[in-house]
């Protein structure tokens, strides 16, 4: 016997802008040769130059040994750099190199046509109100917990 859940249409919907916002992402990614996973990396460290490994693993909610592989790569690529951390020797942060910088905004330009475009779909009267329950949705997905 199944529950028909009151939050069914909420979820299909979810996962549909998930999943399309993802492919999204892939392909814009891919365009620049990097993976997904990448693509979000550089977008952190464009945001926030100077992170720790451990920080950097917070904010995509990855384990580090996982971000760690994946830095190396774009370290490989010229694209990210390792520095000494300047409180503790002993640690090292990552910042974008110009190169990571130039493929970083090459990414949020392809998103931001991508996003004008989405928004030419919906009638200017609303897009506060778009804007306003992503908001709403991100801090609530922000508080509820998950298994990670």
């Amino acid at each position: 016997m199944s529950i028909i859940s009151p939050y069914i249409n909420t979820r299909e919907t979810f996962q549909r802008l998930v999943r399309l916002f993802g492919l999204l992402q892939k392909d814009g990614a891919q365009d620049c040769g990097i993976s997904l996973i990448q693509s979000h990396i550089l977008y952190e460290l464009g945001k926030r130059p100077n992170l720790s490994l451990n920080d950097l693993a917070q904010l995509l909610v990855m384990d580090t040994s996982s971000l760690s592989r994946q830095v190396q790569q774009l370290v490989e690529l010229d694209l990210v750099i390792r520095l000494p951390d300047m409180n503790d020797r002993r640690y090292v942060v990552l910042s974008l190199t110009s190169n990571g910088e130039q493929k970083r905004l090459h990414i949020a330009e392809s998103m931001e046509l991508f996003l004008s475009n989405v928004f030419e779909n919906i009638p200017k009267e609303k897009h506060e109100q778009v804007f306003d329950s992503l908001d709403l949705l991100n801090t609530a997905l922000s508080k509820t917990p998950f298994t990670k």
